[in-house]
């Protein structure tokens, strides 16, 4: 199986120029016979948006672009962040999501379990937590879908906060032949290397492969470096992307 993993610089609240971009990608995709691309967390509406998140109109741009994706994927597995309302209508009114498309069809969402609320971050004053974990298949992969700090409480590394659950964990069951994560984790000193250990630790747990998927550019005062990568089921790490810059990084798995 083929993954490209599309390393980009979203804009908050660009749909028509970030979708653009999702497209182009997905484009290159077929040109290089991929199977799955990844994006990034919320790569459609850009991170993070903040209290754009408190105007429907925002909410509506997000499912109204998604559709233009959706139509879009003919012949790919997409997987794609964004906000979707929550159907449920529980404490928060929507979530912070991964959409999983195939072929032309939304196959479903995996939802953001692990909201942070420390540092820069403030995501439960938004979004309602998932509380679901599954598995997605393509080309006889079990593929299991995180979202950025989904992955970060197994390894022990945050210490501003100790989560009740580790969503790792939730996957031991359900034997994933890999874990692809989408992430917008800003950086600061010996960022990248720690995301490195982060996930070689899910890896080892898992003994599965994990790639994660990071944005690049800046939001206001925060800074994403990119480094997208991807790890062996023995946590070693065996590709990376470029930093600072938007990049395309193809993994071959049957390599």
């Amino acid at each position: 199986m083929r993954i490209l993993v599309a390393q980009l610089n979203p804009i908050i609240g660009d749909f028509e120029g970030n979708s653009q971009k999702i497209i182009q990608t997905m484009d290159h995709a077929r040109a290089k016979k991929i199977d799955c691309v990844l994006f990034s967390e919320l790569a459609l509406c850009g991170y993070p948006p903040e209290d754009l998140l408190l105007h429907d109109s925002f909410i509506d741009a997000n499912h109204r672009y998604l559709e233009k994706i959706v139509q879009a994927s003919m012949g790919l597995m997409v997987i794609v962040g964004l906000v979707r309302r929550n159907p449920a209508k529980k404490e928060k009114s929507i979530f912070n999501s991964a959409a999983v498309i195939y072929d032309g069809k939304l196959l479903g969402f995996a939802d953001k379990q692990l909201l942070p609320t420390y540092d820069v971050f403030d995501e439960r004053r938004y979004f309602e937590p998932g509380n679901k974990t599954q598995i997605w298949e393509l080309k006889g992969k079990k593929i299991g879908v995180m979202i950025c700090e989904d992955i970060w409480q197994h390894a022990g590394t945050v210490a501003e906060i100790t989560y009740a659950h580790d969503p790792v964990l939730d996957y031991l069951s359900l034997k994933p032949d890999v874990v692809l994560n989408l992430s917008s984790s800003p950086y600061h000193f010996q960022k990248p290397s720690m995301r490195v250990d982060v996930c070689a630790k899910c890896a080892k747990t898992l003994q599965c492969p994990v790639i994660m998927c990071c944005q690049v550019g800046a939001n206001d005062q925060l800074v994403f470096d990119g480094y997208s990568f991807y790890v062996n089921s023995k946590g070693q790490l065996v590709q990376m992307a470029k930093g600072f810059e938007e990049d395309e990084m193809v993994i071959d798995l049957d390599l």
